[in-house]
């Protein structure tokens, strides 16, 4: 009895002694975990990683998901080529856990030690692609900046990014003017452009934090305004399609989500980085993709970028039926640009 108990627990053992199982494959499927600062933040990686390429995607919020991004297109086309690595920021997604400081520069520290541990299980030698999308497309190039880390990563993709708040501010004061008065006079939607022109007028783009807030909400509902753009999933589709793919909890998402738009504010933080005179640091491959109608981070953004950006591989792509989330709007040819690009970069 004795010796049949001994085996039992010498098998447990070494059974608790084994290694995880790391996906090596063209069809990966791993989810696991990186714990720092009190926060545990999820990382799913799907797709090809026998590769040796991997898109890493920074996702939109602040509060954001990653797992918005992983579509049924997504599945069945561009995890084929190689594999994504999904992961959830701070106070965002599926992330739990009570962080002593929710300070911008965590997020930067955070990303670096996800590109440290996707390496770690995946290999130094898996090329890494870093796709920021809105909020993201701010933490992209602040922790590309910063110090080597840019040597960490392949290429950068900015997907209608919001990496100079300030500027973004003004320049979507203006679109929301320029086209408001535009479709007053053609009378489409003549009583909502109305009040959006009216408060434009009234305020500046740099009033307070409070009248840009305000300036977001009008640009994400004007996007909706223009017949010229395609229509895109709602909303609630998108949640729906991201818990049966993903399993996704959607009461983090949304307290999430209130924490950081609403209560703690985290993207106020951003008006004080420097990014834009600290872009010439960068020398990376860059591909930029933008909506033509992005109201939210309006397309003249492009122009700052290539006008400070250090890389002499700058490829420009515009959205021509498109706001700010191309990917949703035209998905296929989104998609079939940055699978182009990674392809030969």
């Amino acid at each position: 009895m004795k010796k049949i108990i001994f085996n039992l627990l010498l098998i447990i053992g070494l059974s608790s002694c084994q290694k995880e199982q790391i996906s090596t494959g063209a069809d990966a499927h791993d989810v696991f975990f990186l714990k720092e600062d009190g926060v545990s933040i999820p990382i799913q990686v799907h797709g090809n990683v026998a590769s040796k390429k991997m898109l890493v995607i920074v996702h939109g919020g602040p509060g954001g998901s990653d797992i918005f991004y992983r579509t049924k297109h997504v599945i069945e086309n561009v995890e084929k080529e190689f594999a994504i690595a999904y992961y959830d920021q701070r106070f965002a997604g599926a992330t739990q856990g009570s962080a002593a400081s929710s300070d911008v520069s965590l997020f930067k520290n955070d990303l670096k030690k996800v590109l440290q541990l996707l390496k770690s299980r995946y290999g130094n030698d898996t090329k890494m692609y870093m796709m920021g999308h809105s909020w993201g497309g701010f933490l992209t190039p602040y922790f590309l900046e910063d110090g080597n880390n840019q040597d960490m990563v392949k290429g950068w993709i900015q997907v209608d990014g919001a990496h100079n708040y300030s500027r973004n501010d003004s320049l979507t004061r203006e679109m929301l003017l320029f086209y408001g008065k535009k479709e007053i006079q053609a009378d489409r939607n003549k009583d909502k452009w109305q009040k959006i022109v009216d408060y434009g007028n009234a305020h500046a783009f740099n009033e307070s934090y409070d009248v840009a807030f305000q300036f977001n909400l009008y640009a994400v509902a004007a996007e909706g305004y223009m017949q010229e753009v395609a229509p895109k999933v709602s909303i609630l589709n998108q949640t729906i399609d991201a818990v049966k793919v993903n399993k996704f909890p959607i009461t983090a998402q949304v307290s999430n989500l209130a924490y950081s738009a609403l209560i703690n504010k985290i993207s106020y933080q951003a008006y004080a980085v420097p990014i834009s005179e600290n872009l010439y640091k960068l020398k990376l491959p860059t591909l930029l993709l933008w909506g033509k109608y992005d109201f939210v981070c309006p397309i003249g953004l492009i122009d700052d970028i290539k006008k400070y950006i250090g890389s002499k591989d700058v490829s420009v792509k515009i959205f021509e039926e498109s706001g700010h989330t191309p990917n949703d709007n035209e998905p296929i040819l989104f998609w079939k640009t940055v699978v182009d690009w990674v392809r030969v970069h």
